[in-house]
């Protein structure tokens, strides 16, 4: 009997903190170091490490699906197998979706990796997978990287957010009738490929005459974790709290997001939008400055939802 793609994604979902569990076990005994760079590479090893501890957790839960790794050097890092059929990578037979894995360190202002695949490329299950992690002291002078939070949610719905937000912050996609490079719109292989408010290219297969310089091949600020959620005038910032209201998907990620990076979130609201929200949950809001409304706010295990509904409307 085969596997249903939904029940897959289902079950490592819901395996999720207990793969991170096996993780951050694996990594007090084995990873444990005197002193933690964060420039050390080691989210590229935790990434990797998550497929092994995934895996385990679903044998031992005695699920007939598998996590692969791709061999060679493209987008997607895993592909999530039914492990009684033969795979082709090629033809995604055996397949049920993709994961694109990355890491973020929570001592990083941003966080190096970018969520640029085209909203084309995407399956309908194929998911995105960002660990959080850090180095902790695990005993007298050794630390070992640690992962705190973790989201494992649907590829797709993020592009869209990701891709509004681009166009509402005066940015724009390559569209195949209007090629810069003058491809013909029958085999246009730049359409769709991000620019950004200044018609330079956002990734390295955007059009060769929209490069940033001869030095430089592409801009790379086109899907930053963060970034991509920032909203700098009215009509993104409309944008943002529809997906918001509307989009489950979308809202567990800005929620993730702002979790990890309440500055962003604080950005995200003028005062009076504050005072509104704290009104609603009886707090006292005169006199106080936004980061203090905030505070208090965020003293509701709620308070998300509350915003989101309040100022979404």
């Amino acid at each position: 009997m085969s596997i249903n793609p939904d029940f897959a994604f289902s079950n490592i979902s819901d395996l999720l903190p207990t793969s991170c569990k096996m993780m951050n076990a694996f990594s007090s005994e084995i990873l444990k170091t005197r002193g933690g760079r964060i420039g050390s590479g080691m989210g590229t090893l935790l990434e990797a490490l998550w497929g092994y501890m995934m895996n385990q957790a679903l044998l031992e839960n005695g699920h007939n699906i598998e996590i692969a790794w791709f061999a060679n050097n493209q987008y997607n890092d895993f592909a999530c197998l039914d492990k009684t059929a033969e795979w082709n990578e090629n033809t995604r037979t055996g397949e049920l979706f993709r994961i694109e894995a990355k890491s973020m360190n929570t001592g990083a202002d941003e966080s190096k990796a970018h969520f640029d695949v085209l909203h084309s490329e995407l399956n309908e299950y194929d998911s995105l997978l960002i660990l959080v992690w850090e180095w902790r002291n695990i005993e007298s002078n050794y630390s070992s990287p640690q992962v705190v939070d973790a989201f494992f949610n649907l590829s797709i719905p993020i592009t869209l957010l990701r891709d509004e937000l681009h166009i509402a912050r005066g940015c724009s996609f390559v569209d195949a009738h209007s090629c810069p490079d003058g491809c013909s719109p029958d085999n246009c292989k730049h359409h769709g490929e991000p620019l950004n408010a200044a018609g330079k290219r956002e990734r390295l297969t955007g059009p060769e005459i929209r490069r940033p310089s001869n030095k430089v091949s592409y801009a790379a600020n086109f899907g930053g974790l963060v970034r991509m959620l920032k909203t700098n005038n009215e009509a993104a910032r409309s944008v943002f709290r529809s997906f918001r209201k509307n989009d489950k998907v979308a809202d567990e990620y800005i929620t993730f997001i702002h979790r990890l990076f309440p500055a962003e979130e604080a950005s995200q609201y003028t005062v009076s939008e504050l005072r509104t929200v704290a009104t609603a949950l009886g707090i006292k809001s005169a006199g106080l400055s936004a980061s203090s409304l905030l505070d208090e706010i965020r003293q509701n295990p709620q308070y998300m939802q509350y915003i989101r509904d309040l100022l979404s409307q």
